[in-house]
This record gives structure tokens, sequence and C-alpha cells, in this order.
């Protein structure tokens, strides 16, 4: 008994494949069954005629075996046995052995669904429709011919070889059954395994990926600091300068700080396109403010060289589009200035035209054309490539890194557009960016040239969009000059500001003051921003005032808005901020009895 149990598990062993396993535990149940049933036709004397047979089938049942595990042939174990049983054995025993009033159709059924269950490829079909062909010829030779297929003596004993028929059919099922299902739980259990192992590995490249976005954020903050304060400083000096000269001057530092941001989001950007951090941030813009910051700065850089930049535009472009203006920006600049680096003499045009499409869909399309360098076709097939250039040994004496035009043509996938470039080797190049846009407005931008020479969007024409003399807000910054900037952003507004230049001091005034509004610096040392909320959560007076709670933070990384969100804050305002969205803010959470909107 006990080398039995070790034949059955050496039988149905792990490593075997699980078709292996499957024709191991058929062939041993039905050799068993076989078995029991030839025991049982001798004991009741039904099996004079068919003895032999049922013999045979045995020894073919343990050939079979042999043959799977021996020499380690499954397949062709399953085939030989399909044969030899299926159309020679089995066909015999039904016409010696009680033909359709016996159980006979059960075993034909079995031996049929045998074939499926241990023969693989086509094989298995021929024979299979072998078995069909022969098993119907069978049923219809003994309707037609019924006298030459030997009856069982009596009813009793059609019964009862009927009866072990459904048994054995039943029993040989039923293992293959229970041996599917272990099977699949033993698998079952390994993928639980396998995903176990799958999500330890996706938690380690999480924490990786989150690492590289802490690593990005604190180069955003710690890079966009400092340029908070240049453009801040530099829009006061726009606001309360009265000379033309100064606001020009300023106007021009604007742009070039505009410029440096963008150029600190190349590098940033391209960091999270390859971590795969990248989104697209829709919102609404006004498309003579892009085209006229595009314009100015690459105009500046353009007359350097010598060169000329013309604007060509579609007067009918509607006023206010909604897209993630930002890299819109970023893609028309990238453009701009890869026109100016290579071109040496002659002019570059600037076009911006669209398409109508369905609803309130544009195509927004953005066309730069160069009289310089141009493209080989060898320097084609690389243009997009990151930190490739086109033609190096020619334009060995141009700087840049070969980041721009790969991470122009990122973004513009990533919205869902198109890039397309035309060139002639040593005549210039056309590069025409299609980027789908909504329109917010319908009212066309009109003429930019009017609304340009007219100065519109300098300081002196700054208004304060409110006043809130009762108000009181707390802001809390560890970089003095941030706390001034904020101070002199709001000056005309009337709104009392007390400053903290920490956590700690900013959570000493809360409790001592209460204030319509907090602004709350998020990277700060020792307690930041994040953890200054939660001590000021815990106090009895937010607890009854729920005081508006907007943190102000450099990190530009995408999502950082949903996360400050779900930590509790009311709103939030990235760095450099801007007067207007201050404003905008401001207007929005304090009590509407303390605002007073004033007249533009």
């Amino acid at each position: 008994m006990k080398k039995f149990r070790e034949l059955i598990r050496y039988l149905m062993r792990e490593e075997l494949q699980i078709q292996h396993r499957l024709i191991n535990i058929f062939l041993i149940i039905g050799t068993a069954a076989l078995f029991f049933c030839l025991i049982y036709d001798i004991f009741l004397g039904t099996a004079k005629s068919s003895f032999w047979i049922m013999g045979l089938l045995i020894l073919s049942f343990i050939l079979s075996l042999l043959i799977a595990n021996k020499w380690n042939k499954p397949n062709a174990a399953g085939i030989i046995l399909s044969v030899v049983a299926n159309y020679f054995l089995m066909p015999l025993l039904y016409i010696v052995d009680g033909g359709k009033e016996s159980g006979m159709p059960l075993w034909l059924t079995l031996a049929a669904l045998f074939v499926w269950l241990v023969v693989d490829g086509w094989p298995c079909l021929v024979i299979y429709i072998g078995d069909i062909i022969l098993f119907s010829s069978l049923i219809i030779y003994e309707y037609y011919h019924p006298e030459f297929v030997n009856r069982l003596s009596s009813r009793h004993d059609e019964y009862v070889d009927y009866i072990i028929g459904i048994a054995a059919v039943v029993l040989i099922f039923g293992a293959i059954f229970k041996f599917e299902s272990r099977v699949y739980e033993r698998k079952r259990q390994e993928l639980e395994e396998k995903e176990k192992e799958l999500t330890e590995i996706n938690l380690s490249l999480e924490q990786a990926n989150e690492a590289k976005s802490i690593f990005l954020a604190r180069m955003s903050h710690e890079i966009r600091t400092p340029i908070n304060a240049v453009i801040g400083m530099n829009e006061i000096i726009m606001r309360e300068s009265a000379e033309r000269n100064i606001i020009g001057y300023a106007s021009n530092i604007e742009t070039a700080s505009h410029t440096l941001l963008s150029l600190i989001n190349d590098i940033l950007d391209f960091s999270k396109i390859e971590s795969g951090l990248m989104k697209i941030v829709p919102d609404e813009y006004d498309t003579y403010d892009l085209i006229r910051e595009c314009y100015t700065l690459l105009d500046m850089r353009a007359r350097d060289k010598g060169l000329t930049l013309k604007l060509e535009y579609n007067e009918k472009l509607p006023s206010v589009l909604k897209g993630d203006e930002v890299r819109i920006r970023q893609i028309i600049t990238n453009l701009l200035s890869n026109a100016v680096k290579y071109t040496d003499n002659g002019s570059i045009t600037f076009d911006v035209d669209f398409v109508k499409k369905a609803d309130d869909r544009i195509d927004l399309i953005i066309r730069v054309t160069d009289t310089g360098r141009g493209i080989s076709e060898e320097g084609m097939k690389t243009i997009f490539d990151s930190f490739s250039r086109a033609d190096e040994r020619q334009n060995r004496n141009i700087e840049g890194t070969g980041l721009g035009l790969s991470i122009t043509k990122q973004l513009i996938d990533l919205m869902e557009g198109s890039i397309d470039v035309k060139s002639e080797y040593g005549r210039g190049s056309e590069f025409t960016a299609v980027i789908p846009q909504t329109a917010v407005s319908p009212e066309p931008m009109g003429d930019f040239w009017t609304k340009y020479n007219a100065g519109e969007g300098t300081g002196e024409n700054y208004h304060e969009s409110f006043k809130a003399p009762d108000a009181r807000i707390l802001v809390v910054d560890d970089v003095s000059v941030n706390l001034k900037i904020f101070t002199l952003l709001l000056k005309n507004t009337e709104v009392m500001i007390d400053t903290a230049d920490s956590g700690a001091r900013g959570l000493e005034l809360y409790k001592e003051n209460h204030y319509d509004m907090i602004f709350l610096d998020h990277m700060m040392p020792q307690m930041d921003g994040i953890e200054t909320f939660e001590e000021i959560r815990k106090t009895d007076r937010y607890k009854s005032e729920r005081t508006p709670v907007v943190v102000l933070t450099a990190n530009a990384i995408e999502g950082a808005d949903k996360e400050y969100l779900a930590i509790g804050f009311t709103d939030y305002l990235t760095k450099p901020v801007q007067s207007d969205e201050l404003e905008r803010v401001i207007v929005k959470l304090l009590p509407d009895e303390m605002v007073f909107v004033a007249d533009r």
C-alpha cells in the first residue's frame, strides 16, 4: 500500500505539466474502473464474450501509462491509446457486449471526451472526427443489422451494466474535476504569491518614483523661490513707476524672468517626462497675452542677432482658449528660440492660425519659418531625439543641450497634437505644430498691433480688483523678501496683513489673534507649512472659526494641488504668485460683507 501511494505521488508530482498529470489520473482511474468492471462482469457471468477485449483495454491503458511516464511522451501516449482503444477495441466491445442497450454508449462518450482531454494540436481534431464517424456508424449498423450485435442475456444485466457504466464515467470525470480544482487552487495560490511579489516590486517602484517627485519638488522650490522675488519686485516697480522708460525696462525684466522660468521648467519637465510624471493641466488663457509674451521675448533675441521677427496671425482667432497655456508657451518659445539659434541672417516668421472643429473645439496652428541653416536628410532622422542636435559638426558652435525639440515633441504628443517639419539644407526650415484647444470665448482676438502699441498690460494700467479694509490676514513664509512682496502686492487693497517668518511664529500669532485668512508657505525649516497647518487645526480657535488656509508653494509638480486639498487646505497658490490669482483667491474666500469689488 505504501508503494502504491508513492507511485501515485510520483505520477502526480508538481514538476509535471498539467496535461501530463491529467492523462496520468485518467489512465489510473480508467484502468481501475475497467478492472472493476471486468471482475464484476466475471462475477455476474456477463463477460464471457468481452473478457479478452476488456483485458486488451486494460493492457493498452497500462502501456500508455508507461509511454507517458517512463519515456516521458504523454501526448504520444494519448494518441496511441485513442487510436487503439477508440478505433479498434471500443467498437468491438460495443458489438460483443450489448450495443446501445448496455452501458457502452457511456463508454463511447468517455472515449471521445478523452481525446479532447489528453491529445494536443491537429491530431486531437482528426481523432475526434474519426471517433464521431466511427461511433455513428456503429449505431447505424446496429439499427439496420441488430442481429449482428450481441445482446446481454437479460434486462437485469443491461440495467446493471448501464449502472456500472454510469458509475465508472462519473467516477472518472468526478476525479478529473477534483484534480482540476486542486490544480486551479494551487495555481491560484501561486498567482497570489506572484501578485504579492509584484505588489512589493510596484511599491519599490512607487517609492523610487516618489523619491523622484520629492527631488523635483525640492528643485522646483529652491529654484523658483528667488525667481518669485524677481518677478514680484519687478511687478511692484511696474505698478508704482510713472516713467515709461522704467516701465519698459521692467517689462523686459518681466519677459526675461518668465523666459528663465520657462528654461528651468524645461529642465524639470524633461525629468518629469522621463519619470512619467508629466501631466497636461488645461485652464483658460488670453490668446493675445500668449502671443505678445512670446513675440516680445524672441523679438529682442532676434534683434540682437540682426534678424527680423515677423508676426502673422489670424484676427479671428478666439480671444480666450482653454488648454495648458504654460506648455503651449514652452512649445512656441522652444520653436522660436530654435529658429533664432540656427538662423545667421534673414528673418523668422511666427504665424498663429487656427482651424475650427466640431462644437467649440479648434486646432491651434503654430508655424515658425526661418531662413537659417536648414536640416540635412540625416539630421531629420534624429531631430526630436533627446540630447541630440541635427548636423552636430555643422552646428557645433550653437549652444544648447538638445532638449528643446525633444520636449516640444513630447508635450505636443501629450496634448494629442502633431508637429511637422519641412527643411531644405542651407535654405531654412519650417516647423508646424497643431494643438487641439477649446474655444471659451467666441469673440475674436482682433488686431494684435493695435493692442500692442497701446501698451496694454503694462504697470500703469494696473488697478486692484477689490478693497477689504476690515479684513485681516496672516502670511507665513521663511523668506523675508516673499513677505515683503506679498504685502506690496496687496497694498492697494487696504487689507491688514500680519507676517511671520516661521511656522512656530505663525502658530503663535494665530492663537493670539483672529484672522479671516491664512497664507502658509509649504517648505519652511523646522516646522513646515503642512506641520503648521496640522497644529492650527488642533486649536480651539480653528475648530470654532474654520479659518480658510491657503498653501503657498513653489512645487509645480503635477498632482500637488490634489494632495494639498486632500490634506485639508482650502486652496493653494503656486509661486511665483501672480497678483490677479492672489486677488481672486482672497475675493473668493473672504466673507462677502468684507469685500468691496472695485470698478475697472
